[in-house]
């Protein structure tokens, strides 16, 4: 385990990680980082990396060994020179700072050093920020910080000046692929899940009591009932669609599936789908009729449909009422001479 927070690091931000070895290499390591970026794009692999760097008894070619006693410290969250930080419940609320704090003005205990690594710094409450900020500003003692964040607008600008900010490059398609089948996703919803978001949070919430699994096989459902011009679509929609969409959120992940699946039928029409993209695997032979039953104008306008379903959201039109209104469209667009104007 030790061995893959270091490899997980140079996987997945192998330019950042190196630059970060060479700074404590140079002794050259600033005060502050604001770590900032998508869920998943390896910014607290690279902040336990450089920990591990710090304190690590037998540096391999610059790398920290993972192996000896103050790496496995570190990664068992047992070196009492190390201090992580996390939401308690929804906020880093004030006494966690204060512990922190208390931390900060104490003198390391086994070495000359002292690193802090503090995950979703946006969820610090003002107080939290503000308790923070002045033992940012001025650190005693040869003291790092890391700060985590997925969104630095949500950080007080007064920490962000006070940090140098780290921008994390969203991983590349074929690490989040490598990472969703080393997770146990399914490979049937790995494309689909990569056409919608970055974030391994984000799917880790989505494969909870196999939500999206479920949802996926009903839109295909859905979907062959809109191939063969068949009304029960419209039923469909309230008996079996509705009861998996509980919340906004999740209203917003299914209309995503749902443009998904119809940028599937739209590629194979201009044949610029590839096996290894399909989004939807399991109604490839209904993708494959609807991209030769609809013309592309007729496919398009179903697509239009379906993005203007975010703006009906945003006036608090019922979901039920938009998903049925769009289907309801979109048989008719099928069933007719349709030719956009």
């Amino acid at each position: 385990m030790e061995q893959n927070i270091v490899n997980v690091a140079e996987t997945k931000q192998p330019t950042i990680f190196k630059q970060f070895m060479n700074l404590v290499k140079r002794n050259e390591l600033s005060h502050a980082y604001l770590f900032t970026g998508e869920d998943g794009a390896g910014q607290f692999s690279v902040a336990m990396g450089v920990a591990m760097r710090l304190f690590c008894t037998n540096v391999q070619n610059g790398m920290p060994c993972g192996q000896c006693p103050e790496c496995r410290r570190i990664m068992n969250y047992d070196h009492p020179d190390v201090v992580m930080t996390k939401p308690d419940g929804l906020s880093i609320k004030v006494d966690q700072i204060r512990h922190v704090k208390s931390e900060f003005t104490k003198s390391a205990m086994e070495g000359s050093k002292k690193v802090f690594i503090i995950s979703e710094a946006e969820k610090m409450t003002t107080g939290a920020a503000n308790s923070l900020l002045k033992f940012i500003e001025e650190p005693t003692g040869n003291v790092v910080s890391f700060l985590i964040s997925k969104n630095r607008n949500l950080v007080l600008p007064t920490i962000i000046s006070r940090t140098q900010v780290v921008e994390f490059p969203s991983l590349s398609k074929k690490l989040m692929v490598e990472e969703l089948k080393s997770s146990g996703v399914k490979p049937s919803e790995v494309n689909l899940m990569i056409s919608i978001t970055n974030s391994m949070d984000e799917i880790n919430e989505w494969l909870k009591d196999d939500w999206f699994e479920n949802t996926q096989r009903l839109l295909e459902k859905w979907f062959t009932y809109l191939v063969k011009s068949d009304a029960m679509a419209m039923p469909f929609i309230q008996m079996s669609l509705m009861p998996l969409i509980t919340n906004k959120e999740r209203q917003r992940i299914v209309i995503s599936m749902m443009i998904s699946l119809f940028d599937d039928v739209l590629q194979m029409k201009y044949e610029t789908l590839s096996a290894d993209q399909v989004k939807y695997p399991g109604i490839l032979e209904q993708t494959k009729q609807a991209a030769t039953k609809w013309n592309n104008d007729q496919v398009l306008a179903m697509l239009d449909e379906l993005l203007n379903m975010n703006s009906s959201m945003n006036v608090n039109v019922n979901f039920q009422n938009i998903i049925e209104s769009v289907t309801l469209k979109i048989l008719t667009i099928s069933q007719s001479e349709f030719v956009k104007g």
